[in-house]
């Protein structure tokens, strides 16, 4: 990969994730009512979330806007991956920092009464554990091509596995915030949840992935 592409490519990753970061604070810190001191973890890890998210989302949709007629956000087979590693990445960022503060004072609506998990809390968790080890997966085969892999790595570049994905990633999203996004009196500084952003463009994703991949199978190209 030549040097002006790498700049590009790191370019596009650090707005993402400095315009994460900067609504997570915004939003919590600034017009909302969580201390600063939550920062370091409780914040970063919302904005770090939310970063993953549109990363993946970007990197499983340019291959679909552009059969959707949108060839300037066609960045090649390069930038798929190295957003799409970036997304991983940053995903494991999140998991680890959400182990780190998961307890009912952080994440209430996933415990019940006896702190065991709540109907919400493993819904949630088995979801985003389901998506998170799929993209592992996905990622792994395509850094590890060797023989006896075409009919796996056939599989995951399919559109139902693409789709699947991007179903759990939207299901992990619901249960994470859905009692709140109809409630705008409950948002922190009156701003949407990152929760909702983040599933509006999970579902985004999603949309474009079913007509775009359809495209191609009947020949639009």
């Amino acid at each position: 990969m030549i040097k002006s592409e790498q700049r590009k490519y790191i370019k596009i990753i650090w707005t993402i994730f400095g315009i994460s970061m900067g609504y997570a604070v915004l939003r919590y810190n600034v017009v909302g009512t969580v201390a600063w001191k939550d920062l370091p973890i409780f914040i970063l890890n919302k904005g770090v979330s939310l970063a993953a998210i549109v990363l993946l989302a970007f990197s499983f949709s340019i291959r679909p806007l552009t059969n959707l007629g949108m060839p300037y956000l066609n960045l090649g087979l390069e930038s798929r991956k190295v957003l799409g590693i970036s997304g991983l990445l940053l995903t494991i960022f999140h998991v680890l920092l959400s182990f780190l503060i998961f307890n009912p004072q952080y994440y209430p609506k996933f415990f019940a009464g006896d702190d065991s998990l709540s109907i919400i809390g493993n819904f949630s968790l088995l979801s985003g554990m389901a998506s998170f080890m799929i993209l592992g997966i996905y990622h792994w085969c395509f850094n590890n091509r060797s023989r006896g892999k075409e009919m796996l790595i056939e599989i995951i570049t399919s559109k139902k596995f693409l789709l699947g994905l991007l179903f759990l990633l939207g299901i992990h999203l619901f249960f994470m915030g859905y009692s709140t996004w109809s409630t705008p009196a409950k948002w922190q500084g009156g701003l949407p949840p990152i929760s909702l952003i983040s599933f509006v463009v999970v579902l985004f994703g999603f949309v474009v992935n079913v007509l775009g991949r359809a495209s191609v199978r009947k020949g639009v190209n």
